[in-house]
């Protein structure tokens, strides 16, 4: 059976595909590559992801941040700036990690922002004491952040 799109090109892998002698080539070097556990041959100058770069730790600082407790903050004023976080949040806690999330074209407060901790306690210390605190004009919103991706 030979597959056809509207536009009369044929799919791949079919008998009429002019690229699948070329194609079967790819598929059996990296059926070779696979079997004897080498990672595969590059370019020069290519993109190598840093997980699989030889030689080098990769820096999880994204693995890392999840495990920190963070909590999200919303209901801030658009004037909130990093500094108002770090007067109101530091009390707590030793604070490793502010983010205010900032409109990229006007670089007003989208009125949310994670705050991070390097112990749990400081952290569950500031939620509970600052959740439906009043700051300024506004009722301030408190809860644990979800896990980045999710």
């Amino acid at each position: 059976a030979v597959v056809s799109t509207q536009s009369g090109h044929y799919g791949r892998g079919t008998k009429q595909c002019p690229y699948k002698d070329t194609l079967g080539v790819a598929l059996d070097v990296q059926q070779d590559e696979a079997s004897t556990g080498k990672p595969p041959t590059r370019a020069p100058g290519a993109y190598v992801p840093p997980s699989i770069r030889k030689g080098e730790v990769a820096n999880d600082t994204t693995r890392q941040r999840d495990e920190n407790p963070t909590i999200r903050v919303s209901n801030l004023a658009e004037e909130t700036s990093e500094k108002d976080l770090q007067d109101l949040f530091k009390p707590f806690g030793p604070v490793s990690r502010i983010y205010l999330a900032k409109d990229k074209n006007t670089g007003i407060s989208k009125g949310f922002a994670y705050i991070t901790y390097n112990r749990r306690e400081s952290a569950e210390s500031a939620l509970q004491t600052l959740h439906r605190y009043r700051y300024g004009h506004l009722i301030l919103q408190v809860e644990w952040a979800k896990p980045s991706g999710s």
